[in-house]
């Protein structure tokens, strides 16, 4: 009897080890700020067409969610505080210019750097070209992507963490030329290119790099603030709100729907000071994605008031 009770104990403290500590689930908060791409030389694309600069922060954002160990900040989020501050380019790409950002949108780091390479050679062995504009042949080709990436803490305006990635596809092999013109950055298209291969090497690489070394950096996680956003969607029991997993939104989740009434001004500044707000609805998660989450109503709170798009949501 005592020999199974002292195996249940180890079989208990085994698994015990095993379990996620507590705050596991506690994940750092992070913005990708757009990269510079104004040390590249050879400016081979048409700028009108890409801006490379806000395409590798995307990327960036794509591969830290991979990950699921961070809380993205949606681009458009960083646009506005970006347009609304009047930073310019030099101020993003400083370290303490960049914590201020850092504060503004509530993160915990800010990553920001440069493309240093972004090159894309073809030569043709043999080919063929017809009346149609059509290129069809033999061609070498080699893309190289190179980036050097920074991680800001917001609170000490220190750089505590650097990476550089480099991605280097070459091949050789019968194809069709590409109208780089038609190809969107990012797209499912230029993904399966040399260049958009090269290009996921290097922010893999680099992404990685920071990921280890930001929760190698000993720093608390800040409090996760209640998610906030907007009803985007709604009919009858179906909401479907603007936020979803990139900010934090989990199946099960419960929001409140608030609608604002009226704002309050200062009567001598004309500044918004406050809101008249009244509790329309309770609703919950039922399906996430990537920027939105759909939620079921649970509870109707005003007997006047349905849940409308433009409502505001707060997590309960």
């Amino acid at each position: 009897m005592k020999r199974r009770l002292v195996l249940w104990l180890l079989l208990f403290t085994f698994t015990a080890l095993l379990l996620p500590a507590a705050g596991a689930e506690e994940l750092y908060k992070i913005a990708v700020l757009p990269f510079d791409d104004g040390s590249i030389q050879d400016r081979w694309w048409d700028e009108g067409h890409w801006d490379v600069g806000k395409g590798i922060s995307d990327e960036f954002v794509t591969e830290f969610l991979k990950t699921k160990r961070f809380r993205l900040i949606e681009r458009e989020q960083i646009d506005k505080v970006l347009e609304e501050q009047d930073f310019g380019q030099s101020g993003r790409v400083d370290a303490k210019t960049a914590a201020n950002i850092g504060k503004i949108l509530g993160v915990d780091f800010l990553v920001m750097g440069r493309v240093t390479e972004f090159s894309l050679k073809s030569t043709e062995v043999s080919g063929l070209s017809f009346k149609s504009g059509l290129g069809l042949g033999v061609k070498s080709t080699n893309a190289i992507v190179a980036i050097d990436a920074r991680l800001v803490d917001t609170n000490t305006a220190e750089i505590i963490a650097s990476a550089t990635g480099r991605g280097d596809k070459r091949s050789t092999n019968l194809s069709v030329a590409v109208d780089w013109s038609t190809v969107a950055l990012g797209s499912d298209e230029f993904r399966t290119t040399n260049l958009g291969i090269a290009l996921r090497e290097a922010v893999t690489s680099a992404a990685k790099q920071l990921a280890d070394q930001a929760y190698s950096s000993g720093r608390k996680v800040s409090p996760a603030a209640k998610l906030k956003g907007v009803v985007a969607y709604a009919s009858g029991d179906r909401v479907i709100i603007n936020i979803g997993s990139s900010t934090g939104v989990k199946t099960d989740m419960v929001f409140v729907v608030k609608r604002v009434l009226e704002v309050v001004k200062d009567p001598i500044t004309e500044e918004v000071i406050d809101e008249v707000t009244e509790t329309v609805a309770e609703i919950k998660v039922a399906e996430v994605k990537e920027r939105s989450a759909t939620c079921t109503v649970l509870k109707r709170l005003s007997g006047d008031l349905t849940t409308e798009v433009g409502d505001l949501v707060e997590q309960k």
